[in-house]
């Protein structure tokens, strides 16, 4: 992939971003999940579970770019352009950034919102200040660009966000697809996907699912009940 300086590459995609559309697509097999079918502009999301999260969220987030939005990617870990084009990703309309240092981070994300339609970003690893918080949240209602957290870390566990989000998704690998009694290849994974939130009433959506299918999809495999919280009612 070419390296372009930021600004610019920003001047080239701006007019384009699919600024009239306030819930972005998603591939229908994953509208169970989201409040509304599809991700909401302006919305925080987060989406946990190592190298697992990062396979659902290029299966999510690949019809934005096959729509024509834009999605920029600010220091997620293994970030591997053949992965998100074998899930469908149109990595032509792919930003893959890296800040210099932390200190960078704030205004590279700043400047990104409503220049694309989807700043994912790496669970930062410095502190976030509470008015860095709410200056981001704020800038992405008012222009209508994704915040998506996305914690593909490698690691025991997930770490804490730092940043209030209006939905999370924990993606939990069950088994590969392909692999037999000592032989085969890795063709795709089996992903247990729960999505909860505020913005679902304090309760929970579940399903599992394939993801590539031998047909190159995302398939269903079983869709679990919603789960109410007792605080919510």
């Amino acid at each position: 992939m070419e390296a372009v300086p930021l600004r610019e590459q920003m001047r080239r995609i701006a007019p384009v971003v699919l600024a009239a559309e306030q819930v972005l697509p998603v591939p229908e097999v994953f509208h169970r999940l989201l409040p509304g079918g599809g991700l909401q502009r302006g919305w925080v999301t987060r989406i946990t579970g190592g190298p697992s999260a990062r396979a659902l969220a290029w299966a999510m987030l690949a019809d934005v770019t096959t729509a024509g939005g834009w999605i920029a990617t600010v220091d997620v870990p293994g970030i591997s352009l053949t992965a998100a084009q074998e899930l469908g990703v149109a990595i032509e309309r792919l930003l893959v950034v890296r800040t210099p240092d932390s200190s960078a981070w704030s205004a590279t994300v700043g400047a990104l919102i409503g220049s694309v339609d989807i700043v994912a970003f790496g669970t930062p690893v410095h502190r976030i200040t509470p008015s860095e918080h709410r200056r981001m949240a704020s800038r992405a209602r008012e222009r209508g660009t994704v915040l998506l957290e996305l914690d593909a870390a490698i690691t025991t566990r997930s770490r804490p966000s730092q940043l209030p989000y209006d939905l999370s998704l924990l993606a939990q690998p069950v088994d590969w697809v392909g692999l037999g009694q000592g032989h085969g290849c890795l063709q795709g994974r089996v992903l247990d996907v729960e999505s909860h939130g505020r913005r679902i009433g304090g309760g929970s959506r579940s399903a599992r699912f394939e993801l590539p299918a031998v047909d190159g999809t995302v398939r269903l495999l079983e869709e679990r009940a919603t789960v109410t919280s007792l605080h919510a009612r």
